[in-house]
């Protein structure tokens, strides 16, 4: 917030420098972004009286002006400006002179004569025509005739003035106004705070006569307090009001419109006026838009309502948004005659939400998102009638409005001098505390140790002991708090049983040449109707944010496939050639909708890659490689997502547990992502694996015996999947069977309609002799027998 130190001046005496009030003020808690000093923009710079003017003999355009400076031989000065006459008040840059454009003036000689400065514009010295009248006429700026030669122009135009601009934190609504940083100001320098204590006379009339307010929806407006101005005369503001306002940085406009900008900037309290002319049936609704209702703003832009935004309308139409900025039709003109003025309370929340959802960001909006205290609009108004009075800006009607539904009372708050000892760890008295607290503004007494603190309104970021002591640290000095040595035994760390499992999947696929990735935990409202999922699959349950970043990241994601794809597109379409990823992250289950309590926090693992070489059986390997560090006995069979190639995936069963999905992404939804390539992806449980008891690893001695090969060809049902046949095979091949692999498979003319042929090489061995024919012949038959069972014979 940009505030200026003459303005503070009007509210608190300030003794010191501005660098050691700034050093005083990053103490206390309010970090200091910049200072800038307005009088070293300019320099050398004075107010001269033109006492003659005489032709250039070598120009038809050029003029030579006698300058008197307030002392000594007039300074002559040659100009090419035709506005200029003779007893004529203008600034003059002499010699080694710095002006506000960065230009700097030194004497010289024009067609031959002598010019010892330049006589300036209000361009060349920055100046618009809210700085100074003229400012922005063609030509020379012409000063008030009042003025005397020699007048340093850092005087005229208030330029001996610095800026601070201080980083408000969030905690602290109260201080985003001059009178709040005042506050402050006098309390870190031991000075007294005097802020205005307005008084103003009111006319006849009777303010029910004028208007009448209604406020439908109080949850959002806690309170609408209002009054009425008639005999307006708009004129233009008294410089130092324009001062103070354009050292905020903004444009003075006329005495009203200044002056709700004025008491804005000097409360935190945002106020807009009326032009009574243009409220229908001399009424104030304070509610909700109608949905697609439609208003202009004072920018002049046309912006279309929903039902959850706030309005302040008349009879017919709105003519406020609530909050954030007027409308363009009742604003305040020339020929207004009535104006009402309203200020108020507006939760913080409906009017981020609205200013965000139309893309408006005002001083207004800014200060009601931070929060506004409800008891200060009273002030803030009649401060406003104040300055209307003192300016002469029209006559204020008796009566005032206020509408709110309760007003609160002082918070009381007890607590030991000794607990706020041992919590800050040094020893400051009571009276120090006290004395502290009521310069602060909290009212506080102390009796036998106790501290009882009234706390204002507007310092609602004060909640407890903690926050008191803070604020009596802060203004004590943190450099009391004396250095300590740390006392306590060191632990040593160690990680989480889960954090172990998972940093054993990452090392393997490490490992196995895939990148991890880590994405947002929100995804896309339509990403689950990407994927194709059926109407009543449970991962369509999920969570909605209140206030997203946007519609891309607007919910809480129940499964990882919609990030991985993302994730594989985006890769794909910036032309990488192979992908090869995995992440480890948690989706999360609502327990119930509506939400009513935390959902749960489930932990999940995804794969993903494409490229050439990567196919299922790639896929397959990798999920294999995960599944092998916790347990063995799983087994693969058909699934059937949606998401995901008919003939191309399965899932990885241990017993009744689903443990994974894996497979090649459909063809539709790969084009939904934009990936022209086959792509395949894996979504594991990770928190069934994390819940496996530990998987034991034994060793054991190499075999001392040979191996005997067999390689064995069936036919089959094409629906009999390999797994079936390679189990029939291990149980009839018993303790001596070491190893099954599948090589081949086939259908085609030389196989039956319906059937396939498929070949395995089947490894025996035993642990305790050589096997001979006949007990190897005889585990074939075994064999033989347990696939006839599954209705797999020997291919001839």
């Amino acid at each position: 917030m940009n505030v200026s130190i003459n303005w503070l001046k009007y509210y608190v005496d300030i003794n010191v420098p501005v660098e050691e009030l700034c050093d005083k003020m990053v103490m206390a808690g309010f970090e200091v972004e910049s200072i800038e000093d307005l009088s070293a923009t300019m320099s050398n710079v004075v107010a001269g009286k033109i006492v003659k003017i005489e032709p250039h003999q070598n120009s038809d355009h050029l003029q030579i002006c006698q300058i008197d400076i307030g002392g000594g031989e007039p300074v002559q000065i040659v100009t090419g400006a035709d506005n200029v006459f003779e007893g004529a008040i203008v600034p003059v840059a002499l010699h080694n002179s710095l002006l506000s454009n960065g230009m700097n003036i030194k004497k010289g000689k024009l067609r031959g004569v002598a010019s010892n400065g330049m006589l300036c514009s209000g361009g060349e010295l920055c100046l618009k025509e809210s700085d100074y009248p003229g400012a922005e006429v063609n030509g020379i700026l012409i000063l008030k005739d009042d003025i005397a030669p020699g007048t340093d122009m850092r005087d005229i135009l208030g330029l001996y003035d610095y800026i601070v601009d201080f980083k408000i934190t969030a905690n602290r609504p109260d201080c985003q106004s001059v009178i709040g940083i005042a506050r402050e100001v006098g309390v870190v320098l031991g000075t007294k705070f005097h802020p205005p204590v307005p008084e103003y006379k009111t006319c006849s009339g009777n303010i029910a006569d004028h208007i009448s307010v209604e406020v439908e929806n109080y949850d959002i407006c806690s309170r609408y307090y209002g009054r009425v101005v008639k005999n307006v005369r708009i004129a233009e503001s008294p410089v130092w009001l324009k001062r103070c306002i354009a050292a905020s940085g903004m444009r003075p406009i006329n005495n009203i419109v200044d002056i709700t900008n004025f008491v804005m900037l000097e409360t935190g309290l945002p106020m807009h006026a009326f032009d009574l002319r243009y409220v229908a049936e001399s009424k104030i609704i304070v509610r909700n838009a109608f949905e697609g209702e439609r208003i202009v703003t004072l920018d002049n832009k046309e912006h279309t309502l929903i039902n959850n935004m706030l309005v302040i309308a008349d009879g017919a139409k709105p003519s406020c948004l609530a909050g954030i900025m007027g409308g363009l039709e009742s604003e305040i003109k020339d020929d207004t005659n009535e104006i009402f003025f309203e200020c108020a309370k507006f939760r913080r929340d409906s009017i981020r939400r609205t200013a965000r959802k139309l893309g408006m960001r005002t001083e207004s909006s800014a200060r009601f998102e931070r929060g506004v205290d409800i008891l200060t609009v009273e002030y803030a108004m009649n401060r406003a009638m104040q300055l209307v009075s003192d300016l002469d800006a029209g006559d204020i009607v008796d009566g005032i409005i206020d509408r709110n539904n309760g007003l609160p009372k002082k918070r009381k708050l007890e607590v030991t001098v000794k607990s706020i000892n041992n919590l800050l760890g040094v020893n400051i008295s009571s009276e120090t505390m006290v004395e502290i607290l009521n310069n602060l503004c909290i009212e506080t007494t102390e009796a036998n140790g106790m501290l009882t603190c009234l706390v204002p309104s507007f310092r609602d970021d004060i909640e407890g002991r903690a926050d008191l002591a803070e604020e009596v640290m802060r203004i004590y000095g943190y450099d009391h708090i004396i250095g300590t040595s740390m006392v306590g035994q060191v632990v040593r760390g160690r990680k989480l049983p889960e954090r172990i499992k998972t940093d054993k999947i990452k090392n393997v696929l490490i490992a196995g040449g895939l990148r991890e990735i880590s994405t947002y935990s929100f995804i896309g409202s339509k990403a689950i109707d990407i994927l194709n999922l059926d109407v009543d699959d449970e991962r369509r349950n999920s969570i909605d944010l209140l206030n997203p970043l946007g519609d891309e990241y607007s919910t809480m994601r129940t499964q990882l496939v919609t990030s991985m794809l993302t994730v594989l597109a985006t890769n794909y379409n910036r032309k990488n050639p192979r992908a090869r990823l995995f992440e480890v992250s948690k989706i999360f289950v609502p327990k119930s909708l509506p939400v009513v309590e935390q959902p749960l926090e489930v932990p999940a693992f995804s794969v993903g890659l494409y490229g050439e070489g990567d196919d299922f059986f790639v896929l397959k390997g990798i999920v294999e490689s995960v599944l092998n560090i916790f347990c063995k006995g799983y087994t693969f069979e058909r699934s059937n997502q949606n998401y995901l190639h008919p003939g191309r995936q399965a899932n990885a069963v241990l017993g009744d547990e689903i443990l994974a999905v894996l497979g090649e992404v459909h063809p539709t939804v790969a084009g939904n992502y934009g990936i022209d390539t086959r792509a395949f992806v894996a979504e594991i449980a990770l928190d069934k694996l994390l819940n496996l008891p530990e998987n034991a690893v034994i060793f054991k001695s190499l075999p001392k015996f040979p191996a005997v090969q067999r390689d064995i060809a069936l036919l089959c049902d094409v629906d009999i999947t390999a797994a079936t046949l390679e189990e029939a095979i291990r149980l009839g091949a018993g303790n001596l069977c070491e190893k099954v692999e599948l090589f081949d498979v086939y259908t085609g003319s030389q196989i039956p309609s319906g059937k396939k042929s498929v070949a395995y090489s089947l490894s025996l061995r035993s642990a305790e002799s050589t096997l001979t024919d006949e007990i190897i012949d005889r585990t074939v038959k075994k064999v033989f027998k347990r696939l006839e069972l599954v209705g797999a014979t020997l291919r001839l």
